[in-house]
Formats: C-alpha cells, sequence, structure tokens
C-alpha cells in the first residue's frame, strides 16, 4: 500500500436482536410463558393488577423482558392495559367465551368442509393413527396434556384444508380461548364421548360426508361450550365472572 492510500474502514457491524437464544432472549421467553402458565392456572386471578417489579424478582429478569412479555400478552388478548391501572387480568365474560366458542365453530367447519374435498386418504389415516395411539382418557394424563392433545387435534384437523391462513386463525383463537380451558371437567365419562366422537369425526371425514362430519364438529365444539359455561357459572365467585346477560343456552343454537 503506498503512502497515500487510506488505511481502511473497520467494517460496521450492526447490533444483534434478542432471539431467543440469547441471554435477553432466553429471558424473555422464561416469563412470557412463565406468566401464561399463572394465567392458565388462575393463579393470576381475573381483575388482578400485575406489579412489574415482584414479576421481575420472580422470574429473576429486569423489567425489560417482564414489560416485553405484559405487551405480547396484552396484544393476546389475555392481559389488559390501561395508564391509570396498569397492566391486568381482564374479568372473564361469559358473552365474550360464547362469541369465542362461535367464531371457532366458523372457522373449524369451513376447515373441516374444505378437508373433505382437499385431504388424502393417507392425511386423514395418519391424523387417526395419532388420535388412537394418545389415551386421552387414561389417570396418568395430565389435563394439560389432555388439553395440549386436544388443540393439536383440531389444528391439524383444519390443517387437512391446505389452507394455511385458516389454521393460524385458528392458532390465534386457540390462544384467547385456552385459558378457559382449565376450567376444571371431572367427568371421565365426558372425556370418554368427547374422545370417541373425536375418532367418528375422522372417520366420516375419511368417508367424505360433509355434512355429517361437519355436524359432527359442531356437536364436538358446541357440547364444550356449553359443558365449559355451566362450569364457570357454578364457580362465578371463584373466578370472578363478568356476567353481562346472555349465555349459551339463550342463544340461538343453530348458530353456534
Amino acid at each position: 500500500m503506498s503512502s497515500t492510500d487510506a488505511p481502511a474502514k473497520p467494517a460496521r457491524t450492526k447490533p444483534r436482536k434478542a432471539s431467543g437464544g440469547s441471554p435477553r432472549g432466553a429471558a424473555l421467553r422464561r416469563t412470557y410463558e412463565g406468566l401464561r402458565d399463572l394465567i392458565f392456572s388462575y393463579e393470576i386471578k381475573p381483575d388482578e393488577r400485575l406489579n412489574e417489579g415482584d414479576l421481575a424478582k420472580r422470574f429473576g429478569v429486569s423489567r425489560t423482558p417482564v414489560r416485553e412479555a405484559l405487551n405480547r400478552l396484552v396484544m393476546e388478548d389475555l392481559l389488559r392495559f390501561e395508564p391509570a391501572l396498569g397492566y391486568y387480568r381482564p374479568k372473564i365474560d361469559a358473552d365474550e367465551i360464547v362469541n369465542l366458542y362461535e367464531l371457532r365453530v366458523i372457522l373449524e367447519t369451513e376447515g373441516v368442509r374444505l378437508a373433505v374435498q382437499r385431504a388424502t386418504d393417507d392425511e386423514i389415516a395418519a391424523l387417526q393413527a395419532d388420535w388412537a395411539r394418545f389415551d386421552i382418557c387414561s389417570d396418568k394424563t395430565s389435563p394439560s396434556e389432555r388439553i395440549a392433545a386436544d388443540e393439536h387435534f383440531h389444528e391439524r384437523l383444519v390443517g387437512l384444508s391446505h389452507n394455511d391462513k385458516l389454521v393460524e386463525a385458528l392458532r390465534r383463537l386457540n390462544a384467547q380461548i385456552h385459558f378457559i380451558r382449565w376450567a376444571p371437567s371431572e367427568a371421565d365419562q365426558n372425556h370418554r364421548d368427547s374422545y370417541r366422537q373425536h375418532g367418528d369425526l375422522l372417520s366420516v371425514l375419511r368417508e367424505r360426508d360433509e355434512a355429517k362430519a361437519i355436524a359432527t364438529l359442531r356437536s364436538i365444539i358446541v357440547r364444550r361450550q356449553e359443558e365449559l359455561f355451566d362450569i364457570l357459572k357454578e364457580g362465578a365467585a371463584k373466578l370472578f365472572i363478568s356476567h353481562t346477560g346472555r349465555s349459551a343456552a339463550t342463544r340461538d343454537k343453530g348458530g353456534a
């Protein structure tokens, strides 16, 4: 290099964003998942206000990942934020439960309608085999495993439509209703009947009977909706449900 050549400037590196593998990303993930667990298990009760400092101490992180996790949960409608109140868990609104389940019926029945036309026999058989292997009625199956298996089943069912946007919409909806699925259902017969109905649905789907497949799916969803509503009415004092006048029983069953 001659004396007139300018020294090469060092390459500038862009700051790296927090990722799941970085310490910051790991802290955010741990805090977010921990908060979701507290919400779903009702350790954070409806109408309860949250303290960022207390949460930071609980999860062993700074306030930054706590605030990011809280904002993410606000976007998922699991928490609310108001300047005068801060972050808090909203009351469980009975009407909202019914509305969410009506939306679920719309999404999943459209998914099944398309699946009748588009799913291959091998795809349906694979889902049948996976469902048969999972013993949802076993005493060894925890509520969280049962809920996860049911959500996974319905997302895969809608996935048979070969429409990714429908699956994405159902996943977003499941995130909103996940907390209500934790309402206890101790009746073993209910679990057994539901397990059998899921199997029946796949058998009908494989026969390409659109009307019967949709009717079976609607029966599964509406039955659970009404069961949840009855459970929550009984536990209103404990769960701080906000009743605003309507119930699944008083609305048009044909639209649910």
